[in-house]
């Protein structure tokens, strides 16, 4: 992975200069990505793509002057009828520049290409600006569930990390 100077990049961003193109993810790309997590959470995308193969998943990335800037899934798998977004991540020192909701659209077309009208994804209660996007974008609140992931501490151990996330739905 290379260092890229995200002020610069920003700029080139806000300016027009640089443009978000979005892509499949790859195993060999997951290093564009790492800014977006842990060992675990990296380890977690991998698996994930092996399922793309299988077509429960598709994971896409947001590529400004060819550097990973946004990324997250859709699975098709979790449930009947729905695809569930899921994993999204801008690099934090992009946030607020359309991204998300670049690889939103290109993930909800992929589910209009297969016939899916029906969108969830869930959200941490504390991520508001999160939330505030999804709204935006036409999500709303359906419910509150708890749900737990395998997590990195500090000192390298693993944990299991639980929160409670607004459960969101988007249809078509």
């Amino acid at each position: 992975m290379l260092d890229v100077d995200y002020d610069v990049l920003r700029d080139m961003i806000v300016s027009g200069e640089a443009v978000g193109v979005v892509s499949p993810l790859r195993v060999d790309d997951i290093n564009e990505v790492a800014w977006s997590g842990s060992p675990t959470h990296l380890d977690s995308i991998a698996s994930q793509l092996q399922r793309v193969a299988t077509g429960e998943v598709v994971y896409l990335v947001v590529y400004a002057e060819g550097h990973g800037v946004c990324k997250g899934g859709i699975d098709f798998a979790k449930e009947p009828g729905a695809g569930t977004i899921w994993q999204i991540a801008t690099h934090p020192q992009l946030e607020g520049l359309g991204l998300a909701t670049l690889l939103i659209d290109a993930l909800e077309q992929q589910a209009r290409h297969r016939g899916v009208h029906q969108l969830r994804l869930g959200v941490e209660l504390d991520n508001t600006r999160a939330r505030r996007l999804y709204e935006h974008l036409g999500f709303h609140v359906i419910g509150e569930s708890a749900t737990s992931w395998l997590a990195d501490a500090d000192d390298g151990t693993q944990f299991l990390y639980t929160t409670t996330i607004a459960e969101m739905k988007k249809s078509d």
